[in-house]
């Protein structure tokens, strides 16, 4: 455990009866296209054969070549420590002109096979030598930048009772075990009953904790089900499975290991803490807490509505904190299903529904819970979870019998409710709710059905609700710290007898931090020419290295609205722009309008998108999309035609950009299209740039996962790397792997792959490997060493058995709830007040013993600051505290885009939108899950495309 981490009522009667997976190969050829060939010949050492990218284009003779500007040759560089080079068997025929492998002017001699005896020798040893590195100096930290104070929303928590305690784990079993919100009921009254005068801490299912041991008991409470007004029988049996030395949380906070932590008293610690919201009977979701809401709602759009709590976890820093933050969550709005239909699906409530309706409708309702009832019978109310559709009230005929004729009668809904609970349905063309047991026919009315309030719902909100609850969940950090603080004082942690039984206080003010602010750094642009941000922020010169936009269209999706005026202003503005960074922009080939219905269905508007860019591929270098608001969905939609499906380079704006387009908006579009075709907008200035990037490749790899209600979809690992000696210029691998799976399983090949595009495009081999590796939390890190780490290691054997670079990993993490708010006037930036650009903490609140740290890299567009924490899990680099500090935050500024809402190194973000984007294409798709290696060959991304533009999917 990571501690910072029955009766139809009144509803129509039932009218109705009721592989094993393949061993994966490393060498299958299907799945390791891209792997090299390993020959030895006679009397001399094997040589590394060139090799055949399975991403690797075509030529294709109609598409025209980018016309970009030469890039200075660049120095050659001294290489140190490298193997002597000697020329392969076939290197005199090259020479000649004929067709003979490359030559890889950093290749040497003995590479062996992945799996060859030497290799696996040198792998053992390294695995024995696994061990996340500890702080140097565990009571201090960094020392570069301006030191001052901030406060974060970390309470401290007094433990030292506790730590002198041992607490006894029961498990508690209920039958049934549903519904769940009535066992917490059933259990308070089962120990009134049993153990009085007993404290327990309970996690609503069936842990249970307590200072006392306690012998097993079995009874059956009953419960009245307010829902239904009927009583369930609980059986519920307890029995004490383990004993918890607390001590143990008190000795990690001295030594302990984040690949070794104490679990079980963590898991302890958290559910204890958990207690006094549970008792406040507020919905929880993970370690958030929701009351219902005081006032109305926001309302999302779509059936859903925003919900404000807050989120709680247990922080082993330097000693012991609990971290509180807001937390903000949609759920199903409170409301009729017919309001739905008619304000949210915009139908009439008088006329059937079509079948597009119907789709929506159905994927809505689906697992809802609702609650039934005619009006003014309350005998009649009952819940029920929604399992489908039925035909309409008039049209839904089910058999059921005739107790005046005692004969079977064929009979609809509307006549149901009618003769036998004296109601006319008012909207007899709307469709039923298929409820209760799927096997069965149970149908009602859905005009008599209100969404139930609280409902955890697993899909993933749509961009435009989105966008809603990001207006309304970003506050300035003090109207977020007056929420917080609220929300402290209305729980009352120190008056829950349950922590002063086991020994925990909290002091309920946020705690005040030493911080450091780290120096801007300066960038250069073209002609070395230097620059410098102040407080994260700077103007853009002339690009280092700037494209000719040769050809290039506008596809206007916003016909109705986007008249020809605006995309002629936005034309000129780009020209102009292009003139003052250097690039220049040639007028665009006369652009399209496509124009939609209102209520157009996605799929049509990627079907004609498609259509449109086809017909531009290899006409244009670059289109120009300007998206509409609706439909919700349409800039993916856009991305994955453009992008996956056709190979053209999109750069999308949305409609309403450029209705108020101006030269500084039209600078930052600049931007970004310039990196899109393999031009630079800047680097890091020679003068400050350390010394440590020379030579470097710097990695950023991360998997994105379907959502929860998506089964049979894998997972999607992407893995950025860079391919210059700059660290400007990235490409991308990435590989289908089991849902759920974290670790990336075809890591050894893809580093392979990466490293071999750095030494063909640098004609040298990296030095030094930096691996910033996204979305993993601290549960991970051992298994994160012991796969990843040694894929890195076996792939730098097999490029060379003597290459062993230094490895840096730097776990990033951005999913957690800590916020930086300024203390003095001198650490309050713009308008909201957030902490500036550099803000850094690495002590009191981060890892008692391990180097990790939090970082605010940008200033904040709005909101509170988030700042991203990161942790190094291995360093052979041997860097100081101030080292790896300064050169993530150096990292963070090379970002394609001048851009301040996203805080982390740009690999990371590359591989983060690279993985997105490639698993929302393959959802529509129909994946063997069973044979996830024969898929990967089947190249579902478009190979040819993702080669030529690595820059593809910013």
């Amino acid at each position: 455990m990571n501690p910072n981490q029955q009766n139809n009522g009144g509803t129509a009667p039932n009218g109705g009866g009721g592989k094993k997976k393949q061993k994966k190969n490393r060498n299958n050829p299907n799945e390791q296209q891209n792997q090299g060939q390993h020959t030895k010949q006679p009397g001399q050492l094997a040589e590394q054969q060139p090799i055949q990218k399975q991403n690797q284009p075509m030529k294709n003779k109609q598409q025209p070549k980018q016309n970009q500007p030469k890039e200075p040759k660049q120095k050659p560089i001294q290489k140190q420590n490298q193997p002597k080079e000697i020329k392969p068997a076939g290197a005199a025929k090259q020479a000649k002109g004929e067709n003979a492998p490359a030559v890889n002017p950093a290749a040497a001699p003995g590479v062996p096979k992945s799996d060859s005896p030497q290799l696996e020798q040198i792998i053992e040893v390294f695995m024995k030598q696994l061990k996340i590195p500890k702080r140097r100096n565990p009571s201090a930290g960094g020392t570069k930048g301006r030191k001052t104070e901030i406060e974060v929303n970390h309470l401290p928590l007094n433990l030292d009772k506790l730590f002198t305690k041992t607490v006894y784990h029961i498990d508690v079993t209920f039958t049934p075990e549903l519904p769940r919100r009535l066992l917490r009921l059933a259990l308070e009254e089962f120990t009134k009953k049993h153990y009085k005068n007993v404290q327990f801490a309970f996690d609503g299912r069936r842990n249970m904790y307590s200072t006392k041991e306690i012998k097993g008991v079995a009874d059956t409470i009953s419960i009245l089900n307010e829902e239904n007004n009927k009583t369930i029988d609980f059986n519920i049996v307890t029995g004490v499975v383990n004993s918890i030395s607390m001590k143990k949380i008190e000795d990690y906070l001295k030594s302990g290991s984040s690949d070794n932590p104490p679990g079980e008293a963590f898991q302890a610690l958290d559910i204890i803490l958990k207690n006094r919201p549970f008792a406040l009977r507020f919905t929880n979701i993970g370690r958030s807490f929701f009351p219902v809401p005081r006032g109305i709602p926001v309302d999302l759009g779509e059936g859903m509505e925003l919900w404000k709590g807050f989120f709680q976890s247990p922080v082993m820093g330097w000693k012991p904190f609990l971290n509180i933050d807001v937390a903000n969550k949609g759920f199903p709005k409170y409301q009729p299903l017919v309001e739905y239909i008619r304000n949210d699906l915009r139908y009439s409530l008088d006329s059937e529904m079509d079948r597009y309706g119907l789709n929506s409708l159905a994927t809505y309702v689906k697992g809802l819970k609702v609650d039934f009832m005619i009006p003014n019978q309350p005998n009649t109310k009952r819940s029920y979870r929604v399992v489908g559709l039925f035909d309409s009230a008039a049209k839904f005929f089910f058999d059921m019998d005739d107790p005046e004729t005692k004969k079977i009668k064929r009979i609809n809904v509307v006549s149901y409710f009618k003769v036998t609970r004296n109601y006319v349905i008012k909207y007899p063309h709307l469709p039923c709710l298929h409820v209760g047991n799927i096997a069965k026919k149970t149908a009602i009315p859905i005009e008599l059905c209100v969404v139930q309030k609280g409902q955890l719902r697993l899909k993933k909100l749509s961009e435009n609700q989105t966008a809603v609850m990001v207006k309304n969940a970003a506050r300035p950090p003090s109207e977020r710290r007056q929420t917080i603080e609220q929300c402290i004082k209305d729980i009352k942690y120190n008056e829950d007898p349950v922590l002063k039984d086991f020994g925990i206080s909290i002091t309920e003010r946020f705690a005040s931090i030493p911080a450091r602010v780290l120096d801007q750094p300066s960038l250069a642009y073209a002609y070395n020419k230097e620059t410098k941000p102040k407080f994260g922020v700077w103007y853009a010169d002339k690009f280092s290295k700037a494209i000719v936009l040769e050809k290039w269209t506008i596809l206007n999706l916003d016909g109705a609205r986007t008249k020809i005026p605006s995309l002629k202003e936005f034309e000129t503005h780009l020209v102009n722009c292009g003139m003052s960074l250097n690039v220049k922009v040639k007028p665009m080939v006369p652009g399209i309008n496509l124009t939609f219905q209102r209520g157009v269905r996605l799929g049509d508007v990627q079907k004609d998108v498609t259509k449109t860019l086809n017909n531009l591929k290899g006409k244009v270098d670059l289109v120009v999309v300007v998206i509409p608001d609706n439909p919700s969905g349409i800039y993916a939609a856009v991305k994955q035609s453009s992008e996956l499906i056709v190979g053209v380079l999109t750069q999308c704006i949305k409609s309403r950009t450029m209705f108020k387009m101006n030269k500084s908006t039209a600078s930052n579009i600049l931007l970004k299209i310039n990196s899109k075709l393999n031009g630079i907008n800047h680097t890091l200035a020679t003068s400050i740039s350390p010394p440590s990037m020379n030579e470097a490749i710097i990695f950023g790899a991360d998997v994105t996962h379907p959502s929860p209600d998506q089964t049979s979809i894998p997972s999607v690992a992407a893995v950025a790397a860079s391919h210059d000696l700059l660290g400007t210029q990235y490409n991308m691998e990435w590989r289908l792997q089991d849902p759920k799976v974290e670790i990336i399983k075809d890591l050894e090949d893809i580093v392979f792959l990466q490293l071999t595009k750095f030494r063909a495009n640098t004609k040298t081999i990296p030095k030094r490997i930096f691996y910033f590796r996204d979305g993993v939390s601290e549960g991970q890190f051992k298994q994160l060493l012991e796969s990843e780490l040694v894929s890195i290691r076996r792939a730098c054997l097999r490029l060379n058995i003597n290459y062993k670079p230094a490895v840096t990993i730097l776990v990033v993490q951005k999913r957690h709830h800590t916020r930086m708010f300024p203390k003095f006037n001198m650490d309050m930036d713009g308008k909201f007040a957030n902490v500036p650009s550099g803000t850094i903490i690495d002590t009191q609140i981060t890892h008692p013993t391990e180097l990790d740290f939090y970082l605010c890299s940008h200033a904040s567009i709005q909101g509170t600051s988030r700042p991203t924490k990161y942790h190094l899990i291995w360093d052979d680099n041997n860097f100081t505290e101030d080292q790896l500090e300064q050169l993530t935050f150096y990292l963070c500024f090379m970002f394609v885009r001048c851009t301040r809402s996203v805080s982390y190194p740009a690999p990371t973000y590359y591989a983060h939108l690279a993985a997105f984007r490639a698993r929302a294409y393959i959802e529509n798709k129909t994946i063997n899950l069973n044979d996830l290696a024969a898929e990967q060959s089947k190249n579902l991304l478009n190979p040819s495309f993702v080669d030529n533009t690595p820059m593809f999917f910013v």
